[in-house]
């Protein structure tokens, strides 16, 4: 019987043991795929141990112990060249299970969106240009370092004023915490992909701060006052009523949700009611026109030598 058991134990231990190999593998490919960079030095990586291996075929001691040398301090490199991707890495583990503005009445939420989404629309007929960031459960206080701070409620005014052309903070990002503005003029690594030549700076502002951190991000075009997203290094164009119906959806919490004390409701949503609630709010709102995004474009295919890059829907 101790026999048995062990066994089972023994294939627990390796089944877990594969789930984590395959994990860590997928992870280190799902970076790879977001990042052209990293496929690069992923590249060069290859590229010395095929020449190290070369040189001890051929024989070649001397230069072989100079690669040995190179090899030794190989973690160290690794760790240098793939700082941005380790650190982004990490902070997901870290993040915390809350919104960063869980603290917020759905009352104080839905007046943020509203002044957001009246300062989008005045900017998109005027053809300001805008970028806003909104922080979700990872931390921006990086970024916001590189900004000027603010501490200042939400309001269309303010934002139009900020990203008034000739006014010391247009040229930057906006910083939403909660419902305040946390800073202007903030600073965000550009995407690393090759996008189209008619997305600017903003444009490749807002992917790249979208693929190292879980924030929402609108831009505001200034040549086509067009309204678009980027989320999850992924840019998805709306129009006014879509895009407060898609803010809505994240950041405002169900009201009937925010009152669920009940035990049994508790429990059932641990069996997995809470899911198929779930399941049917999404399907809900794939049928609300005013949600549904004008433009999608896949930023994952751009460069393979596919002409239809973007999906309008």
């Amino acid at each position: 019987m101790s026999t048995a058991i062990s066994d089972v134990t023994v294939i627990i231990r390796l089944i877990l043991d594969i789930l984590v190999v395959w994990l860590l593998i997928y992870s280190a490919l799902r970076i790879l795929r977001n990042n052209s960079r990293s496929v690069q030095i992923l590249k060069g990586i290859l590229i010395i141990f095929m020449i190290k291996g070369l040189s001890v075929l051929l024989g070649l001691d001397a230069f072989s112990y100079i690669m040995d040398i190179f090899l030794q301090w190989g973690v160290l490199a690794v760790i240098i060249l793939f700082q941005p991707e380790i650190r982004g890495v990490l902070e997901k583990l870290g993040r915390s299970a809350g919104l960063a503005g869980a603290d917020m009445t759905r009352e104080q939420s839905m007046q943020m969106i509203d002044e957001l989404v009246m300062a989008c629309e005045n900017m998109s007929k005027s053809k300001t240009g805008a970028l806003i960031t909104l922080q979700q459960t990872q931390q921006l206080t990086d970024y916001v370092n590189t900004g000027i701070r603010m501490d200042s409620v939400v309001s269309s005014e303010l934002l139009g004023t900020i990203f008034q052309y000739g006014t010391p903070m247009h040229d930057g990002a906006v910083i939403i915490q909660g419902n305040k503005i946390a800073c202007a003029a903030a600073y965000f690594p550009p995407t690393t992909r090759d996008l189209p030549s008619k997305y600017g700076a903003r444009h490749r502002a807002a992917v790249g701060i979208s693929e190292i951190t879980d924030s929402v991000t609108i831009i505001v075009s200034e040549e086509t006052g067009g309204i678009s997203i980027a989320l999850n290094g992924q840019l998805t164009q709306y129009k006014p009523a879509g895009l407060k119906r898609f803010l809505q959806n994240i950041f405002v919490p169900d009201e009937k949700e925010s009152h669920g004390d009940n035990p049994i409701i508790k429990t059932a949503k641990s069996l997995g009611l809470a899911r198929v609630r779930k399941q049917g709010r999404i399907e809900k709102k794939r049928t609300d026109e005013r949600v549904q995004p004008i433009q999608v474009v896949d930023l994952y295919n751009i460069g393979q030598g596919d002409d239809s890059n973007e999906t309008i829907q």
